[in-house]
């Protein structure tokens, strides 16, 4: 058997690789022309070898030899043996053609080395981008790509032009990029993928994920939307109530209760979530960190707890007709709070200008003793609530009208945080808003929402040296007014524009005498979102 020239290593690798690969591509016209003429049985294969292959097969010439030699890596050899049987006209044929020389009979192996080469060569070409192209059209297949932008103006009673002790910007009358997200959604069978990127200048420029999960469900049929059972791990929706289970760009009022804001600063964690849907019935459970991320961007969030929160909500969805739906359900959630210690201090002196008057006086150099670190804490939190839903179809729009009750325990962790290390005992929250929404003639939007934050059911303040309860119930009262691009104007583009304006009446100022009054904290904020799907 005669070498093939000699090559470099990289290459005889790519070589010995589609020598075998070839076996495949070319018996596929084979057996074909074999299924077409019924006569012919034709079998080609391709081996490869190394030289040590070469000892036993048909001796080289002396100037392959010589070639050989002069190569000092391996070279690889590809062998092709065609048989076939034929009909008796092929026979008769045969039988009157000349015999091959012994010189012919040399060469043979030769020619048939470069033949499989060529064809080794001419299949990789030809396969190689045939499969490639299956694999990205059944990957692109399952893909699908969405994006959407809030840019808004806000107004708000208590802004000013200053700023606070640290820093603190008072300025709330600004222009904002709220939310921009790109999201790519993939699903291939039983395998789920979920990315979306967030854009922001809530808090300066921000770019971070919103979404990132990756899973598995089960559903009766491939196409259906709704999943059996489906388990995904990542960064996910926390399954907790209406507001937080739906994406902010579905939801109309342009932020979520003062109440839902408290609980949970952002509508997402990191953990593993288990949902999925069985005839109306809806389950969704998830155990995650217990540290929501704030979409608020900007915020790290790093879990100071090891015990996990464990979140869920169980309901029902139900067609009343084609035009009503009804859904509800409850929820819930455990888990551990964190209350930091803090570090050791030193001893130390301190000067206190008793008399403002600029100098160092007699009785204002003063000790300040020593302070052991404080040990942290961990407390127990939790929340049960329901949700309740109605949808319907009228000759108008789409009309829905929700709410949502809760009930909870030291879970307030961003307006007034709930730390009963602190206090010194538990802290109960309850919260509840009811909302109506309507489209109308697919133009229009009109909505009002009412909601309820009562942080401290025990709440107490001393007057005149007796404690007396404190009510530190806030109510935001919520109209909107909007209109939207009609459905199917532009072909997959949504886009609303909405005005809302949040009228809030707490008890967070006080009065010439120091009774605890209404805070001037109204807010108009006006958002105009784009959608591509």
């Amino acid at each position: 058997m005669s070498s093939v020239a000699s090559t470099s290593s990289p290459a005889r690798l790519v070589l010995a690789w589609l020598a075998p690969l070839s076996t495949l591509v070319l018996a596929v016209p084979a057996t074909s022309a074999a299924q077409e003429g019924d006569e012919d049985d034709v079998e080609i294969t391709v081996t490869a070898s190394t030289p040590a292959d070469d000892a036993v097969s048909a001796p080289t010439t002396d100037a392959a030899a010589s070639s050989s030699s002069a190569d000092s890596e391996s070279v690889t050899t590809a062998e092709v043996t065609v048989s076939e049987s034929v009909t008796p006209s092929d026979a008769d044929a045969s039988a009157t053609a000349p015999e091959p020389s012994p010189a012919s009979d040399a060469a043979a192996p030769s020619e048939s080395a470069a033949t499989a080469g060529q064809a080794a060569s001419s299949a990789s070409s030809t396969a190689s981008p045939s499969e490639l192209e299956a694999l990205v059209t059944s990957v692109l297949r399952g893909l699908r790509a969405s994006a959407w932008v809030q840019v808004q103006y806000e107004h708000n009673e208590t802004s000013e032009d200053t700023v606070l002790q640290g820093g603190i910007l008072l300025n709330r009358d600004r222009f904002s990029l709220r939310r921009g997200r790109v999201r790519l959604e993939g699903r291939w069978d039983a395998f789920e993928i979920d990315l979306e990127i967030d854009v922001s200048t809530t808090r300066g420029i921000f770019v971070g994920p919103r979404r990132a999960t990756v899973g598995l469900a089960y559903r009766e049929h491939p196409d259906d939307v709704l999943a059996i059972a489906r388990v995904r791990a990542g960064l996910t929706e926390i399954p907790f109530g209406h507001e937080l289970r739906f994406s902010q760009r579905d939801l109309l009022f342009v932020e979520r209760t003062q109440a839902s804001l408290g609980f949970f600063r952002g509508p997402v964690d990191v953990g593993v979530r288990v949902d999925g849907a069985l005839g109306p019935f809806r389950y969704d459970v998830a155990v995650l960190n217990g540290v929501p991320v704030d979409d608020r961007a900007g915020d790290a969030a790093l879990d100071p707890v090891g015990a996990p929160d464990v979140v869920g909500r169980l309901g029902v969805e139900s067609a009343l007709s084609d035009d009503v739906t009804l859904a509800g359900g409850v929820s819930f959630l455990w888990g551990q709070g964190f209350h930091a210690g803090s570090d050791a201090q030193k001893p130390r002196l301190e000067w206190r200008d008793l008399n403002e008057s600029g100098t160092l006086d007699t009785g204002e150099i003063i000790g300040v003793p020593g302070r052991a670190a404080t040990p942290s804490y961990v407390f127990e939190h939790w929340a049960v609530g329901a949700d309740v839903e109605l949808s319907a179809r009228t000759s108008i729009g789409r009309t829905d009208v929700f709410g949502e009750v809760v009930i909870a325990q030291n879970l307030d962790r961003s307006l007034f945080v709930a730390d009963p290390i602190v206090l010194g005992q538990d802290v109960r929250q309850l919260a509840l808003y009811g909302a109506a929404t309507q489209e109308i003639l697919g133009i229009g939007l009109v909505g009002f929402r009412y909601e309820l934050y009562q942080p401290n059911l025990d709440l107490f303040e001393p007057r005149r040296g007796i404690a007396v309860p404190r009510d530190a119930t806030i109510h935001t009262l919520s109209p909107l007014l909007g209109v939207r691009l009609p459905e199917g104007a532009i072909p997959g583009v949504n886009a609303r524009l909405v005005v809302q304006y949040d009228v809030v009446r707490d008890s967070l100022a006080r009065d010439v005498r120091g009774v605890p009054t209404d805070l001037a904290n109204d807010q108009l904020t006006v958002r105009v979102q784009g959608e591509i799907r």
